[in-house]
């Protein structure tokens, strides 16, 4: 396939709607169903790298009609371990973009878990492309699987080789923009937990006041709550 103007304004077009996403789990979805549309592929896994292991978070097949995840729900399956012979462990691992045309006759990695599935379900795996996910710092942040690309057919072939920089520098912005996302989180919390100190602290000081600083945000967040009440009625109507 020739990736020509049309294709760079699609990504260019991806990458600009991945920049807007500012909700963790609409980026997850978007950063796997563009890839599959992107591709042309019929399923995909998206794993988050959590407590030195590979976590499910989304996982489609679009042949099946399967979808786990998209809506936060956790993913019965136990986390990959960070072993070289696990293909999407060892894509992580060494931060490198792997083609597998197909998974059947290859040798590279251990295959066992998708041929298990393929025998339990009646699927058939066989190309595959795996895409680490990292940030600006190199930090891992994930793994981007995608199967079994198609032509305008219907038929399975393997992943073509001028797609794999395109699909890992969306990888890598949406790496980059999770990260953002979770170092803004973790600012939260230590403002929070700064806050709570210093209300506790205050507090201790003035015992005539007691609980004043706990009630005010008390209040507070009761008023915030009927502004945000307000507001949503005033949308229906």
């Amino acid at each position: 396939m020739y990736y020509g103007r049309k294709e760079l304004m699609e990504v260019l077009s991806i990458s600009i709607e991945l920049s807007k996403e500012n909700d963790r789990q609409h980026l997850l979805n978007t950063i796997l169903n563009k890839s599959i549309e992107f591709t042309s592929c019929d399923a995909g896994t998206l794993y988050l790298c959590e407590n030195n292991a590979l976590t499910f978070k989304i996982m489609k097949t679009n042949s099946q009609n399967i979808s786990k995840g998209e809506k936060g729900e956790k993913i019965d399956l136990p986390p990959v371990p960070l072993k070289e012979e696990n293909i999407c462990a060892y894509a992580a691992i060494h931060q490198q973009v792997l083609n597998i045309e197909d998974v059947w006759t290859s040798t590279m990695f251990d295959f066992s878990g998708p041929k298990k599935y393929d025998k339990l379900t009646g699927y058939t795996t066989k190309s595959m492309l795996v895409v680490p996910m990292s940030n600006y710092e190199g930090k891992l942040i994930g793994v981007l699987q995608l199967i079994n690309a198609q032509d305008e057919f219907g038929k399975i072939v393997p992943f073509e080789k001028e797609v794999e920089p395109i699909i890992q520098a969306l990888a890598s912005q949406g790496g980059i923009i999770l990260s953002n996302q979770l170092y803004l989180e973790e600012i939260k919390m230590q403002m929070w937990s700064f806050t709570e100190a210093l209300a506790e602290t205050v507090d201790a000081r003035t015992p005539y006041n007691g609980s004043h600083i706990r009630k005010v945000a008390k209040y507070a967040e009761q008023m915030v709550d009927y502004i945000n009440l307000l507001y949503e009625q005033g949308k229906e109507t």
